[in-house]
């Protein structure tokens, strides 16, 4: 059996914040064990709480590829709204509508970081919008 992969996809055009990341990136990366053992574990110590909301909009741990292929679109379908240089790079939020199974789509914040010398958006996590 093959280990965890990282997935690729290409980041769309924004206008929220002037040179954001996304307008100049071409690919963004999301490790699968960041759903399979973080976000839809309802075992993992701080990964829970996630879990019970993703679940709750029809997500699951059977079909947790659903879930990384909403969360890789995530940043094509809303604005990044927040972002800062910290010593590994530049950090980014991307918030609101998250497309779910059941319908609902509820507002997150996707959290994504460029560190250099690598141009692509690396998934961090996401959570609720509180």
């Amino acid at each position: 059996m093959r280990g965890p992969s990282l997935a690729r996809s290409h980041f769309g055009e924004t206008t929220s914040i002037p040179n954001e990341p996304t307008a100049r990136v071409a690919n963004s990366i999301l490790d699968d064990r960041k759903i399979t053992q973080y976000l839809l574990s309802t075992v993992h110590p701080t990964g829970a709480s996630k879990a019970k909301f993703f679940i709750s909009f029809g997500f699951s741990p059977g079909n947790w590829a659903e879930l990384k292929s909403a969360l890789l679109n995530h940043p094509q379908n809303n604005p990044v709204t927040n972002q800062a240089g910290n010593p590994f790079g530049q950090k980014f939020e991307v918030r609101c509508s998250l497309v779910a199974p059941d319908g609902r789509n509820p507002c997150i914040i996707s959290v994504w970081i460029i560190e250099p010398p690598d141009p692509s958006p690396r998934f961090i996590t996401a959570y609720p919008n509180p």
